[in-house]
């Protein structure tokens, strides 16, 4: 059994939070988020993969640092 401790809320993960930022703009991109202020679709669809591919990658680098076990 796990020492309480070493156990954390799920929304003080910084591994959760780095997937949930994935997962917006993931689903951003798939639903064709655009701005009034940027004409350039390509421009967003860009930026919206930049920051999906940033957020999987520090979910992936948080996990592997990560000290403590989550509970619900």
């Amino acid at each position: 059994m796990s020492d309480l401790s070493t156990l954390k809320p799920i929304l003080a993960s910084r591994t959760v939070w780095s997937s949930l930022v994935g997962l917006f703009c993931l689903l951003a991109s798939v639903f064709g988020v655009e701005t009034q202020l940027i004409d350039q679709g390509a421009l967003t669809e860009a930026l919206l993969q930049a920051a999906t591919g940033v957020s999987f990658a520090g979910a992936i680098v948080f996990r592997v640092m990560a000290s403590t076990k989550l509970t619900r």
